[in-house]
């Protein structure tokens, strides 16, 4: 029907006119007209052998008059244009596949995890992601906001379609008088649609920054809380990616439940508006012969309830694409962190080019995932172009038959259009959404199988916290029993020890014996342990490479703590303590990654530095001075006074 744009150059050789309805888009008439000559006196017709004509009649702007047209006159470049279709499409999926540039024959992974594909299951998991939002009172303040204006912007849709009947009943009775009264009172619904579709936008946008933010705290404190961020990735079934489906889930999942979740109420509200009059004023004969109140509600019905169920036959295959998407962009993007976080490795190596083949690699499944997509998205669209255009002409072959029998008006015929449009849209909202829900049961299966897993989070440790010995006693451990994880050869067995306060006890063992699994045992962060261990309250662990936050020098020197908990002359004093000469010209607020900035040697002074104001009773070190000449006599000799007790591991060669 939009095709007769693309005619005019090839009608124009043929001396045909132009000319297109001024109320509609569409073509209504072709016929051979005469040409305009100069005076503007009428010449004779076009004969059917070609003969020349004289110009006569208007010319237009380009030099065609559309109104004496028909559609009859126009099938030959249809079945052209339709052929050329046919003829493109079967021509590019023969070859298209070529310029991929990647082997698509290699099957992407797209995870092992679980993956709702059921049409009834689409929304399963949503409610427990939702539900620590809205528990709060504010999160029913935006929602009862944003159903107010959309209640109203209802009503307002009412009043615009009662505008409408009468609007084209004057049109057809050319009733002048009351048309301009009719396009005053237009101005002033369109005025309130546009404040209230502007407020309603952004009022949408506060609840989607709230929601946001609830909801990545919820998932943050799941993640930290019991150690579970390091408990998770000792496991081999651990979901990918958590930074990923903290940050990136998170603002996809409020995103589309906003989009999805608003589309959906405005459906549901528009049919409950327009089913009424859908009802009352369907012709009481179907397609104008036999008696069925109601059909029209009857026929949008069936027609988008069977669109709806092929749509998901069709495109449930993008569930699992989008999931796949979404873990190899995540993977790709972890990689090249990585980089970045040992850039002074792989500048020392030399490794730049094994590393941008590394990144090349990763990204080619991104690309065999995004051939998937393509595939199964392609599909999708050509059905659901199928089906819109199949459903723009739904409409008339309705209502047609009753029109041209006079059981209804004309303005009663585009009040129907507008309700059946309404009503069959409502209907049809599971179709139109169906490419965004296909990406959304995908962050949502990533959400819920990460809750799941931190929630079923299990230490496996069977290492109990014991009474304390004794004020001498530092630290007791009873019948240690480590081995590696997921059933691993035992590490220590049956292991005893005593620590005095103000003792040091040194650990040394050769390297692979289980040194430093035996601190993560003691401090309860090892899955695979069991016995019994008494540690102090105030109990602090330097391993051989400390973390180090961004953020100012005071916050990395007095980390785990707050900034605030230690005054900046306390501060100071330690780093002359531990002569971090080439810190003390820095300021202490100011900012900088620091990991980079300090040696290795630095790095574990500092660590040092943080044990002098936490004043620890029991300090454990893990090779905590491996890179580092004097610390540990410092810590011996020049604060002899203090009542730690230390227990250090090294290396046995």
């Amino acid at each position: 029907m939009r095709l007769a744009g693309c005619l005019l150059g090839i009608l124009f050789v043929q001396g045909q006119s132009l000319k297109f309805h001024p109320n509609a888009s569409s073509l209504v008439a072709l016929s051979q007209a005469a040409p305009v000559n100069a005076t503007g006196g009428k010449a004779a017709p076009v004969n059917a052998t070609g003969g020349k004509a004289v110009q006569s009649g208007q010319e237009g702007t380009l030099g065609f008059d559309v109104s004496k047209m028909s559609v009859k006159q126009l099938e030959p470049y249809m079945w052209i244009i339709a052929a050329f279709a046919l003829a493109f499409a079967v021509l590019f999926e023969l070859f298209h596949r070529r310029f991929a540039q990647t082997d698509l024959s290699v099957q992407p992974d797209c995870g092992a995890e679980h993956h709702e594909q059921q049409i009834s299951s689409l929304f399963a998991g949503v409610w427990p992601l939702v539900k620590p939002f809205f528990r709060q009172n504010s999160a029913w303040g935006y929602v009862s906001a944003i159903s107010v204006i959309g209640t109203i912007n209802l009503v307002l849709g009412m009043l615009i379609m009662v505008w409408q009947k009468e609007f084209w009943d004057t049109i057809e009775q050319k009733n002048l008088p009351r048309f301009w009264p009719l396009l005053l009172d237009v101005m002033f619904l369109a005025f309130a649609r546009i404040v209230l579709s502007t407020y309603s936008e952004y009022i949408g946008m506060m609840l989607s920054i709230h929601w946001r933010r609830s909801m990545t705290q919820w998932l943050i404190g799941l993640w930290l809380q019991d150690k579970s961020f390091y408990r998770q990735q000792l496991k081999a079934d651990a979901p990918d990616n958590p930074d990923q489906r903290i940050q990136e889930d998170v603002r996809m999942f409020v995103e589309q439940s906003m989009m999805l979740g608003t589309g959906l109420v405005m459906a549901v509200a528009h049919l409950i508006s327009r089913l009424p009059m859908l009802l009352l004023l369907s012709p009481t004969y179907a397609f104008g012969q036999f008696y069925c109140p109601g059909w029209l509600l009857y026929a949008s019905l069936l027609y988008s309830g069977v669109g709806a169920i092929c749509a998901h036959q069709v495109g449930k295959k993008l569930i699992v694409v989008n999931f796949g998407l979404q873990k190899h962009e995540a993977s790709f993007r972890y990689d090249v962190v990585q980089i970045r976080d040992h850039a002074e490795s792989i500048a020392l190596y030399n490794s730049e080019a094994t590393e941008e083949s590394r990144l090349n690699g990763r990204f080619e499944w991104i690309v065999r995932v995004w051939w998937m997509l393509m595939s199964h998205t392609k599909r999708l669209s050509f059905f659901q172009s199928f089906y819109y255009q199949t459903s723009a002409i739904f409409p008339y072959l309705l209502l047609a038959p009753s029109y041209f029998k006079g059981q209804i008006t004309l303005g009663t015929l585009f009040m129907l259009f507008d309700a059946l449009a309404t009503v069959k849209g409502g209907f049809d909202w599971f179709l139109g959404s169906y490419s965004i829900l296909t990406g959304y049961r995908a962050t949502v299966d990533r959400l819920s199988n990460f809750v799941q897993a931190l929630e079923a989070q299990d230490s496996c440790s069977e290492v109990k916290r014991m009474q304390s010995p004794g004020d001498a006693v530092a630290a007791t451990i009873t019948e240690l029993n480590v081995a590696l994880p997921r059933k691993g050869r035992t590490l220590w067995k049956d292991a005893q020890l005593q620590i005095l306060c103000g003792e040091f006890v040194l650990l040394s063992a050769p390297e692979g014996s289980g040194k430093s699994c035996f601190f993560r045992a003691m401090a309860g962060l090892w899955p695979d342990a069991s016995g019994e261990v008494f540690l102090p309250e105030k109990t602090l662990f330097l391993p051989q490479k400390s973390y180090i936050p961004q953020g100012s020098l005071k916050q990395a020197i007095t980390y785990p703590a707050c900034a605030s908990s230690f005054s900046d002359e306390e501060v100071m004093t330690a780093m002359q303590a531990l002569g971090l000469a080439t810190l003390e010209g820095r300021k202490l607020h100011e900012e900088a990654d620091w990991a980079l900035l300090l040696s290795g040697g630095e790095q574990q002074r500092l660590a040092f530095a943080r044990a002098l104001l936490s004043q620890p009773e029991l300090l454990l070190l893990d090779e905590a001075t491996s890179v580092t000449v004097g610390s540990h006599l410092w810590l011996s000799h020049s604060h002899s006074s203090w009542h730690t007790a230390f227990c250090a591991r090294t290396k046995k060669f």
